[in-house]
């Protein structure tokens, strides 16, 4: 048999003009039909995942502001997923594909932490079936992470999240808080009030909802008041209470000192206090005590101070004198500073509370009344954060104090100076505002 010569069979098929050219056409038509195919597949899970990634956006921005103001993970994912669905519909091209532990979960949002920032990042993985073409399908995975970065330092933190006035500045106090921000967390629309004939002046102040004050009441060192803000979520609230122990005897401590001061006892081991000695100064060690009433002139050697369901109070003509010290209020103790009484008091710079001066464990609601003289000093930070109201009246000092507080609401009522650079002073402890919340990728 003559082999075919192809070449020629193949021309003499393009000569005819029996029809062959429709077959030729149809054969060719097949690749571009196949490649418009694939185009439209791939522009169709390219759509897709526009679609996915703009609602990952929106779930990572959602989740990391829940996250920052507070909620717990599990809380905080569900807000995520929350503005996920509500931008992203699934089509009908679509399959739920596994994440990282091999369920069918396909909305995956996790979180850090660390001083300076908050991140979250929402993945979400589909497996996308083609339209026209049969294969294998696409598997669709995009992710989103968006961070809420630290910003200002802040001296005053009032959580509650809808009271009236939950920071105020009343009468005719003076606040001088250059270089430090105020946060209240309240939506209310006098979330922070300067009223009367008071004065502010802070680095900036921050408000869930609306801040009232006439504007030549109040000086920022920022370009303006920020209203609508983000909550700022407790930031010790993880930070673990010491336990009590049985209480200090202050039998023998002298009932013009200390409340409890008679009896004939040795003042828990430091000497019977004389009856009538003029100068004299009372030691005191640290413990458990049921109730801290100062009435005269205490020393307070370093360490922490319980007061365990009675009260910590400091008399009108009482004298103490506290280096290294943090004060404990625990089952629902009170705290009363008088005014008239004078005091020197700062924090340990060691331990779990370094730089802590006056704590309350949560659940503690007792209003708190921080007053003094013009010759008193609390340095430290004050954290009542579940106590109903904190009145604080500083001592007026213009080189200012290194003092920060928080509780569900604050009021100043008298003159009031906080200094900024207090890193040595509270051994570096320090919380901010959040600054803002963006799209990292």
């Amino acid at each position: 048999m003559r082999p075919v010569n192809f070449r020629m069979q193949f021309r003499k098929l393009a000569d005819s003009r029996d029809g062959n050219f429709a077959v030729l056409g149809a054969i060719a038509l097949v690749p571009v039909i196949g490649a418009a195919a694939l185009a439209l597949d791939f522009v169709g899970a390219y759509l897709e995942a526009e679609k996915i990634q703009n609602a990952l956006d929106a779930a990572a921005l959602g989740s990391v502001r829940a996250y920052g103001e507070g909620a717990t993970e599990d809380v905080a994912s569900k807000e995520g997923a929350k503005f996920f669905w509500s931008n992203y519909t699934a089509s009908n091209s679509t399959t739920a594909a596994s994440i990282g532990n091999g369920t069918q979960e396909a909305l995956s949002v996790t979180f850090t932490r660390n001083i300076n920032e908050d991140t979250a990042t929402a993945e979400y993985a589909v497996e996308y079936t083609p339209l026209f073409l049969e294969r294998a399908p696409l598997q669709i995975r995009r992710q989103a992470v968006a961070a809420r970065t630290a910003g200002a330092e802040a001296c005053i933190l009032a959580l509650h999240t809808t009271a009236q006035r939950a920071f105020t500045v009343s009468g005719s106090a003076t606040a001088d808080l250059a270089g430090c921000a105020i946060v209240s967390n309240s939506d209310h629309m006098e979330a922070i009030y300067v009223g009367g004939s008071s004065t502010l002046k802070a680095e900036c102040l921050y408000a869930a909802g609306a801040i009232y004050g006439s504007p030549q009441d109040i000086t920022l060192a920022c370009e303006q008041a920020v209203e609508g803000s983000p909550r700022v979520s407790d930031p010790f609230a993880s930070k673990a209470m010491p336990k009590t122990s049985a209480w200090v005897d202050l039998s023998g401590c002298g009932v013009t000192y200390v409340s409890g001061g008679g009896g004939n006892g040795d003042c828990n081991g430091t000497g019977k206090t004389p009856k009538s000695a003029d100068g004299y100064v009372v030691t005191l060690k640290p413990g458990t005590y049921g109730t801290l009433d100062v009435k005269g002139s205490v020393n307070l050697e370093p360490g922490n101070y319980i007061i365990d369901g009675g009260r910590l109070e400091l008399a009108a003509q009482s004298v103490v004198i506290g280096k290294g010290v943090t004060f404990f209020l625990l089952n629902g103790a009170e705290l009363l500073i008088r005014g008239g009484a004078t005091f020197n008091i700062s924090p340990s710079l060691v331990g779990d509370w370094a730089g802590f001066s006056i704590v309350a464990e949560h659940g503690n609601t007792e209003a708190a009344v921080i007053n003094g003289n013009s010759n008193s000093s609390l340095t430290g930070i004050v954290y009542l954060p579940d106590a109903a109201e904190l009145q604080y009246s500083g001592n007026g000092s213009t080189s200012g104090e290194c003092i920060r507080l928080i509780a569900q609401e604050i009021t100043l009522t008298g003159n009031a100076t906080f200094k900024m650079d207090c890193s040595a002073e509270l051994a570096g402890t320090e919380f901010n505002y959040p600054g803002a919340i963006r799209l990292v990728r």
